[in-house]
């Protein structure tokens, strides 16, 4: 029997993006600075041998893997077929599988698991978790990102912030994400979020330099008021 499921594939596409000039590449590059800095400080980039991304989305971010770690064998794990075909298109090299978040299967275990804005979309995100506990390495790293449900964003917007959203079935707290996760059985490495993009004002200028500014200097903090959740993880 199958899961239930956010995403209705006889809709049209969302977070479809197949734009390959430079300058847009470049920006999209821009937003795993946090996530490449975690890798590095928490594993030896030369002793990574496989990650996976669950979650691929338009594939922006294996993309990135492949110009930064080109010896690294590289896996993804998208439900949406169309977004897969695109994510194809631009690493072709890489592993891609049609799955749920819920219950995948590979035949192998990673040494860095990564999933992006994707566990919200999840009405039970345990399930991912022991997935990805079941494929990591014993010395692997996991990285989640998702909306943070007690971020100024969300409490100054209230019912107009942009975290809620029909697909975005399972939102919460930064605490309480941290404690779910390490609750699975994951040690946290770091746990913090963003900063103010929630905030219609943050995104426009003067002020969206200064959050810019923040997020290409730290990308997130060790607090619990910004936009997004970010943790970095491995096995207890």
């Amino acid at each position: 029997m199958s899961k239930k499921v956010s995403v209705d594939l006889e809709s049209d596409i969302k977070y479809l993006d197949e734009d390959m000039s430079r300058m847009h590449v470049l920006r999209q590059s821009l937003n795993f600075l946090l996530p490449f800095r975690l890798i590095k400080k928490f594993r030896n980039v030369g002793r990574i041998d496989s990650l996976l991304e669950i979650g691929t989305g338009s594939g922006f971010f294996l993309l990135e893997c492949r110009k930064k770690f080109p010896h690294v064998e590289l896996y993804g794990l998208e439900y949406d077929p169309r977004l897969l075909e695109v994510t194809t298109r631009k690493v072709p090299d890489c592993t891609l599988i049609n799955g749920n978040a819920e219950e995948f299967h590979f035949s192998t275990k990673f040494d860095v698991i990564v999933s992006f804005q994707v566990i919200e979309h999840l009405y039970q995100p345990e399930l991912m978790l022991s997935q990805v506990k079941k494929h990591l390495k014993p010395n692997g790293l996991f990285i989640v990102s998702t909306p943070n449900l007690d971020g100024l964003g969300a409490k100054l917007m209230k019912t107009k912030w942009g975290g809620y959203r029909d697909d975005h079935v399972t939102l919460k707290g930064a605490r309480d994400w941290e404690y779910l996760i390490t609750s699975q059985g994951f040690e946290s490495k770091f746990s913090g979020t963003t900063f103010f993009s929630g905030i219609p004002i943050f995104r426009k200028l003067p002020l969206g330099l200064i959050n810019w500014a923040l997020l290409l200097c730290f990308g997130a903090l060790r607090w619990k008021r910004g936009e997004a959740y970010i943790g970095a993880y491995t096995l207890k």
